[in-house]
């Protein structure tokens, strides 16, 4: 699992299939940088505990983190990514940078 299968993912129009195809990467990839799936979300947002509720399954198996934008590493996070709508799901680098199709060749 690689940046090119990243790019496949980000390359996949259909939604669901795009985000199953991400969860894969983040479960099988082993690399010394491997990406995580993020969902930011904010303490007091109806739409954070509809989205927490939706990848629930997959936040209890590790494949997604759920992170508070009110704790210091999400503040982090979304400051470095210029993040101010929540919830955003996110897939990240080993530096809590956000891996945009037009920058999987890093």
């Amino acid at each position: 699992m690689g940046n090119e299968e990243v790019q496949r993912c980000y390359s996949v129009e259909d939604d669901d299939e795009a985000l199953a195809c991400l969860k894969k990467v983040v479960k099988e990839d082993s690399g010394s940088c491997k990406p995580k799936l993020v969902l930011l979300t904010q303490d007091s947002c109806s739409p954070c505990k509809e989205e927490r509720e939706l990848h629930a399954e997959d936040i209890a198996a590790g494949i997604i983190k759920e992170v508070s934008v009110d704790s210091p590493e999400g503040m982090i996070i979304a400051m470095k990514n210029e993040i101010d709508i929540f919830p955003s799901l996110i897939l990240v680098d080993c530096n809590d940078a956000i891996i945009n199709p037009d920058r999987v060749d890093d």
